[in-house]
């Protein structure tokens, strides 16, 4: 049987794609929480050390979302979600 005409073939790839864009929708999420996260450790901890409470962390808050935004873009620009 000639390579690729196998009809399983078509199957796997077809689950591959599925399995790659699962993977690629579940790392959107995590990119936008732990952007956030690490806006909001570094604007807290400037915070405190500047006694500045709460607007760096707030200020950090805000650079965290747009950070995380700007990956998820980033990221579906590359794989063809545009």
């Amino acid at each position: 049987m000639p390579q690729g005409s196998d009809p399983d073939d078509k199957d796997g790839k077809e689950r591959y794609e599925a399995y790659k864009n699962l993977y690629l929708i579940g790392t959107v999420g995590i990119q936008i929480v732990v952007s956030i996260l690490i806006g909001f450790g570094i604007g807290l901890a400037l915070d405190r050390w500047l006694g500045t409470a709460p607007w760096l962390m707030l200020l950090f808050i805000i650079f965290g979302v747009a950070a995380g935004f700007l990956n998820v873009y980033r990221e579906a620009t590359k794989n063809g979600f545009d």
